[in-house]
């Protein structure tokens, strides 16, 4: 596992940041959040070092939610044509054993497409 000192942060390459996954992005931003919290005279050049890493941390983690965001987008739209291809095929089907309840919701996930969460 890397270093998660602030040397160890201000050492990472910009390949590295942009590979890293969310979770890992965001505890390399917890540490520098760290650092400034309890290091209440930091070295200005060490500050600054620190800070302008901290920037590349956050656009790379909101690059990897924009990512992830798109992919969720394309299952809720996968997920939307599959509902339709089926819904097709259950129209003249009797519903049998579902309550109204039931078909409510299934109803309800149909009209918008989206998985409920």
């Amino acid at each position: 596992m890397e270093e998660k000192t602030i040397e160890g942060i201000l050492k990472l390459k910009e390949e590295q940041i942009n590979s890293m996954d969310f979770k890992k992005l965001l505890a390399y931003i917890r540490s520098i959040d760290e650092y400034f919290r309890s290091n209440t005279n930091p070295d200005v050049e060490t500050a600054l070092k620190t800070y302008q890493k901290a920037i590349q941390l956050l656009t790379a983690a909101r690059m990897r939610l924009m990512v992830l965001k798109k992919e969720k987008e394309e299952l809720d739209r996968k997920y939307s044509q599959f509902l339709a291809s089926i819904s097709g095929e259950t129209i003249g089907e009797s519903n049998s054993g579902e309550t109204e309840e039931d078909e409510e919701k299934s109803s309800d996930t149909q009209k918008n497409g989206r998985l409920p969460f």
